[in-house]
């Protein structure tokens, strides 16, 4: 979730925007269960877990056991509700939240590039376009971008926190470009700013640095696909931040 807050800190181009009031609803009970890996069993953190259907913004991840507790917000039908289950490197799922209690089996995923078949170890050529931050993503992305703010004491973030709405409407048109030389282009309305990524695939960590280097963040890659990537940031406490192809 870095990814954002690491740019938009250093560009200070939220200093620039007018801003208005938004809210986040109350959940009533939640969706309680458990994902685990097919053949092993084993417990799959960090898988994301959100409504299939619905409002874009329930959702939430799993912890190092699998298990996950996702509120429904209100007037949601559980009998009708459906969740949407993912992990890099596994098939996603859609399961009905009325029927959780039994694990939640995620089968292992392979990906077509070309002409040639590869594994979530191969994934590097899937995260080389251009993304944007998914709607669903959008509030989050506002509470990691003014938190880091009050870290760093950058001048005028309270004045940003009381203008949500056009805050969302900038978190909008950010767009981020990874280049097959490992060069990360940010472009934000008019301002552009660069950098370097590294994905390691071995441990499914994304780590992006500001030109001079004195800036790093390194997030959890949760899911990568051809129209989704699903990032973790263990830091923060925040939900999963997920994006999609801009183009």
């Amino acid at each position: 979730m870095r990814v954002v807050s690491l740019w938009f800190l250093q560009l200070r181009l939220v200093l620039l925007v007018l801003l208005g009031a938004a809210g986040l609803a109350r959940a009533q009970a939640p969706a309680t269960g458990r994902v685990v890996a097919s053949g092993t069993g084993a417990p799959l953190p960090q898988a994301t877990v959100r409504l299939a259907t619905g409002p874009a913004s329930a959702g939430t991840s799993t912890d190092e056991a699998g298990r996950f507790t996702l509120p429904l917000p209100p007037g949601t039908d559980p009998r009708a509700a459906r969740l949407r289950v993912s992990h890099l490197g596994y098939q996603p799922r859609e399961v009905p939240a009325a029927q959780l209690g039994a694990d939640v089996v995620l089968e292992e995923q392979t990906y077509q590039i070309g002409e040639v078949t590869v594994t979530a170890a191969s994934v590097r050529q899937l995260l080389v376009r251009t993304w944007r931050l998914a709607d669903e993503s959008l509030d989050v992305a506002a509470q990691d971008l003014l938190a880091s703010g009050r870290r760093q004491g950058l001048k005028g973030i309270e004045w940003v926190a009381r203008h949500p709405d056009e805050l969302r409407e900038v978190l909008q048109k950010a767009r981020f470009t990874f280049q097959p030389d490992g060069t990360l282009k940010v472009k934000i309305m008019l301002f552009g700013a660069k950098g370097q990524w590294l994905l390691d695939e071995e441990s499914r960590t994304l780590t992006v640095r500001n030109r001079t280097g004195s800036s790093t963040s390194t997030d959890t890659v949760v899911e990568l696909s051809a129209d989704r990537l699903v990032l973790h940031d263990a830091t923060s406490g925040l939900p999963n931040a997920v994006y999609v192809p801009a183009d």
